[in-house]
């Protein structure tokens, strides 16, 4: 099959979806691929597009999902929206019925027919229906290109079934594996803008870096740091780039925003130049767009020419790939003199940075070790960090279990090795993401951490982890509620939970019967050894803490209701 074969032009080794009766021949054909080419059967479309994400996270190779016509493309707006926010590479096939019934397409005439196109384009960065088997090469390169380009991003293409089933013409391959992985090309900023880049950061006294995830997608890691060691400056990271410095190092200061450390939000606040690379500065991640403030000079790296400047005003606005523009400001500042003299000079801000951590990381370690009955969400977490390997990979799902993991785990060894669905933020992201990420690292330890409200979104994605043996550990923080709308009913309308929260769902119980090793802890002092028993399993094993019901990562929150300050929070912090 013509589709088939262009993807293994672009190098796609899985693909992951659920089957239709309009989707049969991409199956068929991607039976004859195998072992080279894997469908990874879910249960959910938006499980698939979730997946497709992970994949492409942890892997740098384009993720691909499918879907069948109507309620099947129906379910991937919530994943490609995900990707779209965290400018992450997903190529969708959906399919469509036969064009011969595209008049009767309005008000279900024609059996699951909808507007694919309209439905799915506020959360692809590009979306196209291919009319041909003859306009299939190209529309599937331009895919990959638009895909994997400039601002990483999904991409559908709707095939009716006519197209699918119909023969293929000729073709010859068009070299498409460079588009297969991300990102496929780079560019470097003007020089100009560099020059002026370089004299902001040449000049500042208090410098900040704040690495958003553009600078894990270009693997600018190491020129982050080296950058920030000549010019000693702060580095915090959004929770999309958890992980392009490791958070032991001198400078680094943690995860920023809404929900991130004290120190990052001090060092952010008393900083006068801010460098932003590869951040889409979004609520979250600068206080509402309160900061950087009006007197702070910003300068601001981003593929994205769209970025610069959108949420601030720039002192220099810096048009490139992450990683090239970083090299770039480092030869300029090499250029313009002793870079060596000016970080020296910068001795009492790094001992200020360093007092922030100190204050920071005496905060949460008391958190950690705390003794509460019923279990404090933080002690989870210590005793998470004290159990993980270095090549663990930890997925969070949305709400309050991102911040837990972003901001409560010390990432110690540098690189993509903790995910958080900040793009959507949707719950559910978690579990079938893990299923993609386990694909890509076949091997590794992928551990999943949850909330109960959010596990119950992906909870038919427990037997898919289960028949592929996937080595997947999920912790579940069971506080028996959606905790995110307990706060802010509490912080915005003054008043406490009044309805009932959920049900006590027993995940271990159910986790056990679809053939996980899984065990519930209610003590704390239990979950060490449970824990490091459930990353011993060979394949997938479930930990349910019994968590307490008001606890939060998110300091505004714990002010607000603990603190006596009055105020509404910002919904989706």
């Amino acid at each position: 099959m013509l589709l088939v074969d262009l993807l293994a032009e672009h190098g796609v080794t899985h693909v992951f979806g659920v089957p239709g009766g309009q989707t049969l021949a991409l199956y068929d054909a991607l039976a004859d691929r195998a072992p080279a080419m894997r469908h990874v059967l879910v249960r959910d479309e938006r499980s698939g597009a979730y997946a497709a994400d992970g994949y492409a996270r942890v892997s740098g190779r384009v993720g691909v999902c499918d879907a069948t016509v109507g309620p099947g493309a129906a379910k991937l707006p919530s994943g490609l929206g995900e990707a779209l926010g965290a400018s992450v590479p997903v190529v969708a096939l959906v399919s469509d019925l036969p064009q011969a019934v595209a008049p009767h397409r309005d008000r279900g005439a024609a059996s699951q027919a909808i507007d694919q196109l309209a439905l799915l384009a506020p959360v692809t960065k590009w979306s196209a229906s291919v009319p041909d088997a003859g306009s299939m090469p190209a529309l599937v390169r331009r895919a990959f290109r638009e895909a994997t380009g400039g601002r990483p991003g999904p991409v559908a293409l709707v095939v009716p079934q006519d197209v699918l089933d119909g023969p293929a013409p000729p073709w010859r391959d068009g070299g498409g594996a460079r588009f297969g992985r991300w990102p496929s090309i780079r560019t470097a900023p003007d020089p100009a803008d560099v020059a002026a880049g370089a004299a902001a950061l040449a000049a500042a006294e208090r410098p900040c870096i704040l690495a958003g995830g553009g600078t894990l997608h270009a693997d600018a890691g190491p020129a982050l740091v080296e950058i920030a060691e000549r010019l000693q400056a702060a580095i915090a990271t959004t929770m999309s780039a958890k992980g392009v410095v490791a958070e032991d190092h001198p400078l680094a200061v943690g995860t920023v925003g809404t929900m991130g450390t004290t120190a990052a939000r001090a060092t952010l606040e008393e900083a006068d130049v801010v460098l932003v690379v590869g951040a889409k500065a979004s609520g979250g991640a600068t206080y509402g767009w309160t900061l950087p403030r009006a007197d702070q000079r910003v300068v601001q790296l981003d593929v994205d020419p769209a970025e610069i400047g959108r949420a601030f005003p720039v002192a220099a606005g810096l048009v490139g790939d992450a990683r090239l523009g970083l090299e770039s400001l480092l030869r300029a500042l090499a250029e313009g003199g002793d870079t060596a003299a000016v970080s020296a000079g910068h001795g009492t801000w790094a001992a200020r940075v360093a007092a922030h951590v100190g204050a920071w990381r005496e905060r949460r370690d008391r958190e950690r070790g705390s003794d509460a009955v019923p279990v404090a969400p933080a002690r989870v977490m210590g005793e998470l960090d004290a159990v993980l390997g270095p090549t663990d990979v930890v997925v969070c799902d949305a709400s309050l279990a991102s911040g837990w993991g972003t901001v409560y785990l010390e990432q110690r060894v540098p690189g993509r090795r903790v995910l958080a669905p900040r793009g959507f933020a949707g719950l559910g992201y978690a579990l079938p993401a893990a299923i993609g990420a386990a694909t890509a690292l076949p091997g590794r330890r992928i551990v999943v951490l949850t909330g109960d409200g959010a596990l119950a979104y992906a909870l038919g994605e427990l037997p898919t982890v289960s028949e592929l043996g996937l080595p997947v550990t999920v912790v579940v923080l069971n506080n028996r509620s959606l905790g995110w709308i307990r706060w802010y009913r509490r912080i915005t309308f003054g008043r406490d939970w009044e309805e009932p929260d959920f049900s006590d769902v027993p995940y271990a119980a159910v986790a056990s019967a679809l053939g996980w090793e899984a065990a519930r802890v209610t003590d704390p002092a239990a979950l060490a050894p449970q824990l490091a028993d459930a990353l011993r399993v060979p394949g997938p094993s479930l930990v349910d803490v019994v968590t307490e019901t008001w606890d939060t990562p998110i300091a505004g929150h714990r002010d607000a209701v603990f603190g006596g300050t009055a105020g509404p929070t910002t919904y989706g912090g």
